[in-house]
């Protein structure tokens, strides 16, 4: 795959690309300010089909101005990767700031504003990335930025990566880093996103920070029946329908629940949330946070609910089918796509030893898509317990005294599944604060008309840059 290098060596150059609004001569006083402005400007960079190494040149000339070892490696043409490092005196192995400045596409969402403008308006910052990812990335970039100009002294390096295609799988991005250059990521301790400072319903002030320590492993399996094929207008026999035969397991399969499993990293967020929510679920996930167990009634008030019920099962659903070509014609195979959010802790094939028990038909085969994922990284959590929670304990205290600091379980998949492992732990956090019914309003991430609280992102840069320097001084 081609790379573009971007060094601070003598001689180096970077990548002939299109200008780029990201670029700015003079950097803004503080921290909160240059992050502000960062992601103003990566914000008006459409990076929805790609075009990450466009966002990501003009940063690391910035980041190359300020001293900073830079590189931007490419996967292929225009998807960049840029890697940075701080060093620090080597006493622990570096800390690794990470953050993708892909996005989702917008088109067919209803935007009210330019969805690559951003547009501040009713308190809000809008625009495609604010909180997923690019909030991050700028962040990051800026204490980046200000270690290296103030030449804070380290205990370890300090890594910071801005990746492509995490929205895609990461094939672009952190997986081809991890297949291609490890040594660059290899750091004790990852920051990443997937966690929440979370905000009451008006929007007034935090209520709970919330810390990722593990999420559901993606797998999709696929479900395939075999025929001769032949005339629409001769069907075949009902026991020899393989869309009957399809369309029985995959009723069989739909209609399953996984056994419930109560995490750590559930327990307590499920009693935070449950203040948001009425009777009998606000009942039931009183009491699951309370005792520790979920009773018959408990489960079947948190299963009616999809968020709750993902929370403490595996989950499978059917999400493509595919037959015959035309109407007329029919099928020498039917074939439909289940995709599956894994519990840490069981893998893709205790999975699909469960779903081939659900099925129990021999004229099917249900089978892994693609090459699976289920490494031993991707079913670990981090320590819950331990140096990162404890930072996070402190700088919490300290600006924002009272709120409650609580592990979460991602439900989605981020870009840490692909470097968990014994001697990596990743984090999920979040520095664009924002509330439950925004989610709900369809405002939060991949929606459209994606916004932040204005009012509260120098606070997320704040929260990210203490975070910072207490695991790395």
């Amino acid at each position: 795959m081609p790379e573009v290098a971007a060094s601070s060596a003598p001689g180096a150059s970077a990548p002939a690309v299109p200008a780029s609004p990201v670029a700015v001569a003079v950097p803004p006083v503080s921290v909160e300010a240059e992050a502000r402005e960062l992601l103003d400007a990566m914000l008006r960079v459409d990076t929805s089909h790609g075009e990450e190494t466009r966002l990501l040149t003009p940063i690391a000339d910035r980041l190359r101005q300020a001293g900073v070892n830079v590189q931007v490696l490419e996967s292929a043409k225009g998807r960049g990767n840029l890697i940075a490092r701080v060093p620090g005196r080597g006493e622990k192995k570096p800390l690794l700031l990470l953050a993708h400045v892909d996005v989702v596409p917008v088109e067919g969402q209803p935007w009210t504003s330019p969805p690559f403008t951003p547009v501040d308006k009713d308190g809000f910052l809008t625009a495609r990335g604010v909180g997923d990812d690019k909030g991050m990335a700028a962040a990051a970039t800026a204490i980046v930025l200000e270690l290296a100009r103030t030449k804070t002294s380290l205990a370890r390096d300090v890594i910071l990566a801005l990746t492509a295609g995490e929205e895609t799988g990461g094939d672009a991005g952190v997986r081809f880093l991890v297949e291609k250059h490890r040594e660059l990521l290899d750091a004790e301790l990852v920051l990443n996103e997937g966690g929440s400072l979370q905000l009451g319903s008006d929007l007034r002030g935090l209520e709970a920070v919330l810390v990722s320590v593990g999420e559901k492993t993606f797998q999709s399996y696929r479900l395939t029946a075999k025929s001769p094929g032949g005339h629409s207008s001769a069907p075949p026999p009902p026991d020899k329908d393989p869309v009957l035969h399809l369309a029985r397991a995959l009723t069989a399969i739909g209609e399953y629940r996984f056994p419930v499993r109560l995490l750590p990293e559930v327990r307590g967020v499920l009693g935070l949330q449950a203040k948001y929510e009425k009777p009998p679920l606000s009942e039931a996930m009183a009491h699951v946070a309370a005792t520790g167990q979920v009773s018959r009634k408990d489960e079947a008030a948190l299963a009616a609910d999809k968020i709750y019920n993902a929370f403490l099962r595996t989950t499978c659903v059917t999400t493509m089918l595919s037959a015959a070509p035309q109407d007329n014609v029919l099928p020498t195979s039917a074939e439909a796509v289940i995709n599956c959010r894994i519990l840490p802790g069981e893998t893709p094939d205790t999975t699909l030893a469960a779903l081939q028990a659900r099925v129990a038909d021999p004229t099917l085969t249900l089978t892994l898509t693609l090459t699976k994922d289920g490494d031993k990284a991707l079913r670990e959590s981090s320590p819950i317990a331990g140096e990162v929670l404890s930072a996070v304990q402190g700088v919490s205290a300290k600006l924002w005294p009272g709120v409650p600091v609580l592990p979460l379980l991602t439900l989605g998949a981020t870009d840490s599944r692909h470097l968990r492992s014994s001697a990596t732990f990743a984090y999920g956090i979040s520095v664009t604060p924002t509330s439950l019914d925004e989610s709900r309003k369809g405002h939060g991430a991949h929606g459209p008309d994606e916004r932040r609280p204005k009012a509260f992102l120098d606070a997320g840069v704040q929260f990210m840059r203490e975070l910072t320097l207490a695991l790395a001084r």
